[in-house]
């Protein structure tokens, strides 16, 4: 919820969201069908420069 991923470079101070791990699975049915909800990430606390995604 406060922007910062498990990665020994993340340095942001926001606390760690203890709930989630950064990954997720889901089941299909018999037809392959299936249904995956996750959450729109916010923006990143610092402006883009010419080497960051």
């Amino acid at each position: 919820a406060g922007g910062r991923y498990r990665h020994k470079k993340d340095t942001y101070l926001a606390p760690i969201d203890p709930n989630f791990g950064g990954c997720g699975r889901t089941l299909t049915d018999e037809n392959g069908y299936c249904y995956f909800r996750t959450v729109k990430p916010g923006a990143y606390p610092w402006r883009n420069w010419v080497n960051n995604w």
